[in-house]
């Protein structure tokens, strides 16, 4: 059976869609204030993905070629009459980017936050990246209780906003795919050419150890008319109140493409 996401639907019918997707470790409350802000004058579109909610669904989760098919499949359903503006961040960003290279019909605007489709990390920052990716892999095979600690572990130290509780070593498969997909080739292909011209948004924390955008990134985002931020907080840019009244602008000056 094919995988389906369960959307959760906020606002008006015949309003303009915004679909909200996190990664990891969340789950949809990551854009309760935002929906809260917006969901009066667009429809506001989230879903959890399988495994971020606390319950283990899916021991071996499932491939990104499944996610992306998934979420088309949600868009059209919750949207089938006009293209969407996504509201991505983590691993939704990875997702997400994917989702508008292969359905550009689907996506009318794109903020990206926190993850660039394109990165150019240093040496240093690229161990600081195998390491805590392949942590959370190891986790990810060694399951139960050890599994699940590392993995707490790991969330409690980056500052993951998600209850402990609910965290476990299930989540962990879109580390899995990533890499088998960089082995494979796959993610090269999938990011060449991915340098979308619709209206785009990329904001990004400061207080990290390390980027997840390139240059060559951030100069094509405002080459093609699109909003660059820089926000004083960490990973978590959805969790940052500053930037609701960026994602608020944004919104309302490139609001001709709804």
């Amino acid at each position: 059976m094919s995988l389906r996401l369960e959307p959760v639907v906020e606002g008006p019918e015949d309003a303009p869609v915004l679909f909200f997707l996190q990664g990891w470790p969340d789950d949809a409350s990551l854009w309760d204030r935002q929906v809260a802000l917006l969901s009066r004058r667009y429809r506001c579109v989230r879903t959890t993905m399988p495994n971020f909610d606390g319950q283990r669904t899916a021991r071996w989760g499932y491939g990104t070629d499944e996610i992306v098919a998934a979420l088309a499949a949600l868009l059209e359903e919750v949207s089938p009459s006009r293209p969407v503006t996504l509201i991505l961040h983590d691993w939704g960003c990875f997702w997400g980017y994917i989702l508008h290279q292969q359905h550009p019909h689907l996506v009318t605007r794109v903020a990206g936050l926190d993850i660039a489709p394109h990165v150019e990390p240093s040496p240093l920052a690229m161990c600081g990246i195998i390491a805590y990716q392949w942590w959370l892999i190891a986790a990810f095979a060694i399951d139960g209780g050890l599994g699940d600690a590392m993995t707490r572990s790991l969330a409690g130290r980056m500052g993951a906003p998600m209850p402990v509780s609910r965290i476990t070593s299930w989540m962990n498969y879109p580390y899995r795919n990533a890499w088998a997909d960089l082995f494979s080739g796959r993610a090269k292909a999938r990011a060449a050419d991915y340098w979308p011209t619709v209206p785009l948004l990329f904001a990004y924390g400061k207080k990290k150890p390390f980027p997840f955008h390139s240059r060559k990134w951030i100069e094509h985002v405002e080459e093609a008319g699109g909003t660059v931020v820089g926000l004083d907080c960490d990973h978590w840019v959805p969790r940052d109140p500053a930037f609701d009244p960026i994602l608020e602008e944004w919104l309302a000056s490139t609001a001709s493409r709804d």
